[in-house]
């Protein structure tokens, strides 16, 4: 494979995440150009253009040893200056010692697609695999998480309470693709599975795709997960999802659809996160109407945000009113099953805030 850096494990989440953000900064709304979420969502992503984005390549196994000479550009490229730098290496012999690196063994074959480029002699995992090297490190419920953030159009940034909008860097169809392809191309090879493949399957049964920021990924989980995994057990709903008026209360209103941040369509439920974001007068303004003529139009909105995900009652009133308009019977939370749920909730929130 030549002389080349692979960055894996926690510094390629902050690759990508940078990768997140320098597509977004490529994309800035200008006149006469739509804000780069509102072009995802409404356009579905028409005209954008993803030279930021790496290139996957066609390499299939990892270098063989350190490239120690590329740590330094590497770093510098991304500002991953504070933490050792995660390295791939495919034997033994090539884990040379780096102060300021740590090189994970990585044997046997992988698809195609596996790698991305970033120039110069230095990969990066793809997304689909970053998420399968995650799961080594992650719990299963940041794990999951984390899975919302690959598959939604969000990147968090370095500081915390910070993300920007993006482009997705994958989807849950094509995570579970390149899981397929990898167990299938290592049986066939007669090598062994890499460790956290069945961790991370098992993790993305309960990812959704299309989330546009990190708290209304939070709010989807602490709401769909299970009960024994600390969540409210209501069915799943469509993220960001395009929600149509009526012909009649378009044409009173004169709009014809709106996004709305968690619905569940046939049951007409709409769940809307009010971030920091949200305060601005402008937005703020828009949400009221948006709640306005969905209600007059017959659709039942809840909204939720920080203060509510941080107590146990309240979060309890959002579940209540959204099982009502789902259908679903509502069980009071025993003493377990509430506990449970409160230690979801602080973790995922002290992730939120930790960054």
């Amino acid at each position: 494979m030549g002389d080349c850096l692979l960055v894996g494990f926690e510094s390629a989440r902050q690759v990508w995440r940078g990768v997140g953000e320098r597509i977004a900064l490529s994309i800035r709304p200008s006149e006469g150009r739509r804000p780069l979420l509102v072009r995802l969502l409404f356009e579905d992503g028409r005209g954008i253009v993803m030279s930021e984005m790496p290139r996957r390549t066609r390499a299939t196994t990892v270098p063989g040893k350190l490239a120690a000479e590329k740590i330094k550009l590497v770093r510098a490229e991304f500002g991953l200056t504070s933490e050792p730098l995660h390295i791939c290496v495919s034997r033994q012999a090539g884990r040379r010692f780096a102060s300021d690196a740590t090189c994970h063994l990585m044997t046997g074959s992988y698809p195609i697609g596996s790698f991305c480029e970033l120039g110069n002699g230095v990969l990066v995992v793809s997304p689909e695999l970053a998420f399968i090297q995650m799961s080594r490190v992650l719990d299963r419920d940041l794990l999951i998480a984390y899975g919302y953030e690959l598959c939604g159009y969000y990147a968090r940034g370095r500081v915390a309470h910070t993300f920007c909008n993006c482009p997705a860097l994958t989807s849950v169809a094509r995570i579970l693709r390149y899981l397929s392809r990898l167990e299938e191309l290592r049986l066939n090879r007669g090598e062994g599975m890499p460790w956290g493949l069945d961790r991370a399957r098992e993790a993305l049964a309960y990812v959704l795709d299309g989330s546009a920021s990190p708290e209304e990924s939070v709010t989807s989980m602490v709401l769909t997960l299970p009960r024994r995994r600390g969540g409210y057990g209501l069915a799943p709903g469509a993220l960001n999802a395009r929600v149509g008026l009526s012909t009649a209360a378009a044409e009173l209103f004169g709009i014809d659809e709106f996004v709305c941040d968690i619905c569940w369509g046939e049951k007409r439920q709409v769940v809307e996160f009010q971030g920091s974001q949200h305060k601005q007068r402008s937005r703020r303004s828009y949400d009221m109407r948006k709640s306005n003529v969905l209600g007059a139009d017959g659709w039942r909105v809840v909204e939720v945000d920080r203060y509510m995900l941080e107590r146990g009652a309240l979060m309890d009133e959002v579940a209540k009113s959204v099982a009502k308009g789902l259908g679903q019977r509502w069980k009071k939370p025993d003493g377990k099953t509430a506990t449970r749920q409160l230690r979801l909730r602080n973790k995922l929130i002290k992730d939120l805030d930790e960054g």
